[in-house]
């Protein structure tokens, strides 16, 4: 699904552009989330672990635009990709044709900014209109910046998942978090 373009204003004065990612953005997306997992330790992946080709994320967003279920949002500043917030059905029954799960990923520089926050809102505001009636997301126990971002957001706690990831401070427990839209 295409959500809709909107322009907002970052705390520090940039002009931030959310729009959805096509597949001519493929090479950023893909330049995105490798310099995340680069420079975060709060996601799920590892630089190395995202081995696909341009080719294939091209085609991962043809079909996410293309998905009635589906939708991805893409900050840009100045035609930098800085930030990338996804959602999708939580579950493919019919009992839980409801609730959507939500990613998101914003580059260092720009946390703090408000890009994170327009991202959530919007995502949420999507939802609500591809009818999905509760978001929900998990997070790393440890990440208290991004809690804080969705509890802001209206997310709240909802579960602690121990050991949900590995990494090499030991185990890490995730945040199940949930928000009715």
């Amino acid at each position: 699904m295409r959500g809709m373009e909107t322009s907002v204003i970052l705390s520090d004065g940039s002009r931030c552009l959310l729009r959805s990612p096509g597949p001519e953005d493929g090479e950023a997306v893909l330049r995105h989330l490798r310099r995340v997992a680069a420079e975060s330790p709060y996601t799920a992946f590892l630089p190395e672990e995202l081995a696909g080709t341009l080719r294939e994320e091209q085609a991962f967003l043809k079909g996410q635009l293309a998905s009635p279920t589906r939708l991805m949002l893409a900050c840009f500043v100045e035609e930098r990709l800085i930030g990338l917030g996804g959602i999708g059905p939580a579950a493919a029954s019919r009992k839980c044709r409801h609730r959507a799960e939500l990613g998101l990923s914003v580059r260092r520089r720009w946390w703090g900014l408000g890009a994170g926050t327009f991202l959530v809102e919007a995502l949420c505001r999507e939802g609500a209109h591809m009818g999905y009636q509760r978001m929900e997301l998990s997070v790393m126990a440890d990440n208290v910046r991004a809690i804080a971002l969705y509890e802001t957001c209206g997310f709240v706690r909802c579960g602690l998942l121990p050991d949900a990831y590995r990494t090499e401070a030991g185990s890490q427990a995730a945040v199940l978090m949930s928000k009715a839209i």
